[in-house]
């Protein structure tokens, strides 16, 4: 029989879920609460929170709110991971946290409304942060640009030279 406090929670956790920009699903079994403390810490900054949720009623709020595939991925003790900022950022951070916490698995989670494996999760926590990937788009883009300057002054800069050539030849003529 659901008590009032299970539907809060449900409620409360359906919400959360719809208005978050990523969810990742932690297993966590073997950490201890100075370590779940600590991740919490690290995802803080990231606009991010670790709630440590009750596998039944995580389904039924995941179902409620349309990712019905998450809540498979909920097995033993189970955390979430609700993401509001900068998504790849708290990515990053946990997959740091869980490289010196073998306790700490991240089974799968979704992101930009995409169910994603912990694979594969892994593979977009790897990429370059977004300041990282813009600064090498402008080295692409600018190279070429430079290219062209360079190629359009040429004949100019030979003219000038020669130019330059036959004044000094006059000069030494005269």
């Amino acid at each position: 029989m659901p008590t009032t406090l299970k539907k809060e929670t449900v409620q409360e956790l359906q919400t959360v879920t719809k208005e978050s920009l990523g969810i990742i699903i932690t297993s966590y079994g073997g950490l201890k609460t100075v370590e779940i403390n600590e991740i919490r810490q690290k995802i803080r900054p990231f606009k991010a929170e670790y709630r440590v949720v009750k596998n039944s009623l995580t389904k039924i709020a995941l179902k409620n709110a349309g990712f019905e595939a998450l809540g498979d991925m909920l097995d033993g003790p189970s955390a979430v991971v609700i993401e509001r900022g900068d998504t790849i950022a708290t990515l990053k951070a946990v997959f740091e946290f869980a490289k010196t916490h073998e306790a700490l698995k991240v089974t799968g989670g979704c992101f930009e409304g995409k169910v994603l494996t912990g694979k594969e999760l892994k593979a977009i926590s790897a990429l370059p942060s977004r300041e990282v990937l813009i600064a090498q788009l402008l080295g692409v883009l600018q190279g070429p640009a430079t290219n062209l300057v360079s190629v359009l002054q040429a004949p100019l800069r030979d003219f000038v030279s020669v130019l330059d050539a036959i004044a000094k030849k006059s000069e030494q003529k005269a």
